[in-house]
């Protein structure tokens, strides 16, 4: 079933023409369009949609702080930021934006943010031209560091554990990084670069696991190769479904 967008935009020529390349994918389906973040709101609170596409320069009320507002609806959306500026997108991501297009738009671009959204949902039928997200695909996470958006190859991920509210910390060949993405928002994207949630605090990277290791109470420790991090747990609640994953 294709997505439901909702287009936000103050220039109607900008408004039509993303429709059109959203409804050439076959896997949105655009059921309306807005001028600025408060009529988005007033839309938005009538009619649940599953993603926005959000201008951020816009009068009356701009996209990040429509972004706030749509954060706090019980039936929120997820996000893609669309702008003709680039230096808005440590405040987009901040604001768990699931992805942030910059004007022009490339079509395999915005295929591949769509996908990011679909992925959040569970997946369901691709359509035509979009493939799942994953490591055959040359997948790659967006994270923070020191102020900048760093892409990680999810091959090179070791785990991701959580560490607080909206708080998940990436641990990879490149070093820890931290992400607003929650552990299960991560899991449904990672699913099919073969991770598999192991403790209700950590989703490890199936491909890298070295050793299972015997610990108290029929559950493991796991190694993983060239981790610098040793000894991760894999939780009684989660043994039965990380056997069946491993085929142990």
């Amino acid at each position: 079933m294709p997505l439901k967008a909702l287009i936000v935009d103050d220039e109607f020529p900008a408004r039509e023409e993303l429709a059109c390349m959203l409804e050439e994918t076959g896997a949105v389906a655009v059921v309306g369009t807005c001028e600025d973040g408060e009529e988005a709101l007033e839309f938005l609170r009538e009619r649940p949609v599953d993603v926005v596409f959000l201008d951020i320069r816009m009068p009356t009320m701009d996209g990040l702080a429509a972004a706030r507002e749509i954060l706090a609806l019980p039936d929120r959306p997820r996000v893609i930021f669309t702008t003709g500026f680039s230096e808005h997108a440590v405040k987009a991501f901040e604001l768990e934006a699931s992805d942030y297009l910059v004007k022009p738009y490339a079509q395999d671009r915005l295929e591949m943010a769509i996908r990011k959204v679909r992925d959040f949902y569970g997946g369901g039928a691709k359509p035509a031209g979009l493939p799942p997200v994953g490591v055959e695909t040359g997948g790659k996470l967006p994270v923070w560091a020191n102020g900048r958006l760093v892409l990680l190859n999810t091959a090179d991920i070791f785990f991701a554990k959580a560490a607080g509210k909206r708080n998940t910390l990436i641990v990879a060949r490149k070093g820890q990084f931290s992400t607003s993405t929650t552990l299960r928002e991560l899991e449904v994207r990672l699913s099919r670069a073969n991770f598999v949630r192991t403790h209700k605090s950590y989703l490890v990277n199936a491909e890298l696991i070295e050793e299972v290791v015997p610990w108290f109470n029929n559950t493991y420790l796991l190694v993983l190769q060239d981790c610098p991090v040793r000894d991760i747990p894999v939780a009684r609640h989660y043994v039965r479904d990380f056997n069946l994953h491993m085929h142990l």
